[in-house]
């Protein structure tokens, strides 16, 4: 007897290939592991496929498989610059760079404000943070803010500029030259971080990693790690065990 965990990791092994399949491919593929399935029954594992986002309708009778995608995020002309700066001042192995604004496709609502995050090793912060005012005085700047900083000022501007420490071996990566923390890093410093980021907590905070599980590639391992050097790995655990059941439930020790 076959788990339904096993024939739907099959499924996606058997169709990944194709662009789309029928539903007679779909039943043909199931009484090849249930010989006896009928009709009513079937229905039901089409049902359970859709609901898990398994498999999507391209028309009636015809489905392809959710695809997944690799997190690169839109790179704003504000990034790009002080990444540049970070390049050619600092040892740019030590830094990471986002902007909040990546949060809006995730989340039901818009932040009235955004936030620049910029993560570098601890000695170099003070440094970092003279040389960007320096060279952009009209951009407000909080070299690790307080609770009461952000609630005070940083939540009543447009556009801010966090410089924050930068936990060592940080899983990032590079895009057009810049070095941004992977969507692991940023998922689980959005559950950590909950001050700085008050305003995607709560219902917000599970409607983007509902949105981030359903759309992208995510490597719990890497998340795992990272949240363990954070000291929260299992409590990030229970966190997508309770809100997030149906996709990670099999895969998490």
């Amino acid at each position: 007897m076959y788990s339904k965990k096993f024939i739907e990791n099959q499924l996606i092994e058997h169709f990944k290939t194709k662009e789309s399949f029928s539903r007679e491919d779909l039943l043909a593929f199931y009484r090849s592991y249930e010989p006896g399935l009928n009709e009513g029954t079937f229905g039901w594992r089409i049902y359970e496929l859709k609901r898990k986002h398994i498999i999507k309708n391209v028309k009636k009778g015809v489905y392809t498989l959710k695809e997944k995608r690799l997190f690169k995020p839109d790179m704003d002309k504000t990034i790009i610059r002080i990444g540049k700066i970070l390049e050619g001042s600092f040892d740019h192995h030590f830094y990471n760079i986002w902007n909040t604004t990546w949060l809006n496709d995730w989340s039901e609502l818009q932040a009235t404000f955004s936030m620049i995050i910029l993560e570098v090793d601890r000695e170099s912060m003070e440094r970092v943070f003279y040389n960007l005012k320096d060279k952009h005085p009209n951009q407000p700047i909080f070299l690790k803010p307080d609770e009461a900083v952000i609630s005070t000022y940083v939540s009543e501007l447009s556009q801010s500029l966090i410089i924050k420490p930068m936990i060592l071996r940080a899983p990032v990566l590079k895009i057009k030259k810049v070095i941004v923390p992977t969507l692991e890093k940023i998922l689980v410093d959005l559950y950590c971080d909950d001050k700085l980021f008050f305003a995607f907590q709560g219902s917000q905070l599970i409607k983007i990693y509902q949105s981030c599980f359903e759309r992208y590639i995510i490597n719990l391992s890497t998340m795992f790690n990272y949240a363990r050097r954070r000291k929260r790995e299992e409590a990030i655990k229970v966190f997508l065990l309770v809100n997030l059941q149906d996709k990670i439930k099999d895969l998490i020790d």
